[in-house]
């Protein structure tokens, strides 16, 4: 039994990566194959395997920024080549040693300029290139077929294949209210039957919700990645700011305050003290109206104020069941009163 649940979540997570990665993957590899074909083409070298090989490593899956990558692989290239063909130049009776040293000056040097991994790493590489394959071959040959590679990376990564950020960003926030929205739903359905398993069955759903919050924060992370890095998102950028003004600390307050009203609700029907609060479940299926509305982008005009619970004579969990819900009310409205926005 506990082989088989490992297998099904190991396949899941598997199906998860390749779902996240299989984009990425297809424009490194068509990409990679236009860079060859132009290098062949443009400067007439038979085998242009660096303008295929610097296109992959541009378009490489799990970069947080294709073009800080392409940037950085060119400054890379760069700086090793000259620094390789001097080291080829004065190399001596002690090619090893020449070349040790050739190469840690060529990674310091490139570690100077902030750009990331990759520059050191590529400055490294050209200068043992250089020193192996010779300059006919590794050298400037080789940062012609880089930029072919770079060039044709980028066309796909800031043009051809840069998802939408905003619409992004957009359909995480929807996905997490319409979450939160059958949470509510099935809150009050608890409510209208007194079933505390119905309850708790609702407060795992406000919990589970917690995966769409996470996923809007890295759609959040990733938007504001590409108005710095990619052409669509810099078009996109006062778009994106705004977006992420009015997601990033709101679309936590309503989760944990789903949450909290969740885990009071179960609490109250658990203790039985007394019967629900006759207007609580109209309550609750308002917030849960208020959430769909907000995920297809329907913001009500004007919010009606909800219906008034008198605490008095209410046992105490009652009374904090109503608490919580009144502020997740007040985080829904606080959500839906900075403008209404196309969730679309």
């Amino acid at each position: 039994m506990e082989k088989g649940r490992a297998m099904k979540e190991l396949v899941r997570v598997v199906i998860e990566r390749w779902s996240n990665a299989w984009r990425d993957v297809l424009a490194s590899s068509v990409a990679g194959a236009i860079a060859w074909v132009i290098a062949q083409k443009l400067f007439g070298h038979p085998y242009p395997i660096f303008a295929a090989i610097v296109a992959l490593i541009c378009l490489a899956p799990g970069l947080p920024s294709h073009a800080r990558q392409a940037m950085g692989l060119l400054v890379g290239v760069g700086t090793g080549i000259p620094i390789g063909e001097l080291a080829l130049t004065l190399g001596g009776d002690l090619p090893v040693l020449s070349g040790s040293v050739a190469t840690f000056i060529a990674m310091m040097f490139a570690s100077s300029f902030g750009l990331g991994p990759v520059v050191p790493i590529q400055a490294g590489v050209s200068v043992i290139l250089v020193l192996v394959m010779g300059p006919m071959t590794a050298g400037y040959v080789r940062l012609l077929d880089s930029c072919v590679g770079i060039v044709v990376a980028l066309l796909f990564s800031q043009l051809l294949v840069t998802p939408d950020p905003v619409g992004m960003v957009k359909q995480a926030a929807a996905k997490l209210l319409r979450e939160l929205a059958a949470a509510f739903s099935a809150s009050a359905d608890a409510l209208e039957r007194a079933d505390t398993a119905a309850a708790q069955a609702a407060m795992d759903k406000f919990s589970a919700a917690h995966d769409s919050l996470n996923a809007l924060a890295s759609s959040l992370d990733w938007a504001c990645r590409a108005a710095r890095w990619s052409l669509r998102g810099r078009f996109s950028a006062a778009e994106i700011r705004e977006l992420a003004a009015r997601y990033d600390r709101r679309s936590i307050r309503i989760y944990a305050s789903g949450l909290l009203f969740g885990e009071a609700l179960a609490n109250a029907l658990r203790k039985n003290e007394s019967p629900a609060p006759p207007r609580l479940k109209e309550r609750v299926r308002e917030a849960a109206r208020l959430c769909e509305a907000l995920s297809s982008g329907k913001v009500p005009e004007s919010l009606v104020p909800p219906v008034d619970i008198p605490l008095e004579n209410l046992p105490q969990s009652w009374r904090i069941c109503v608490d919580r819900l009144a502020a997740a009310e007040d985080a829904l409205r606080a959500f839906a009163s900075t403008g209404p926005e196309d969730q679309s």
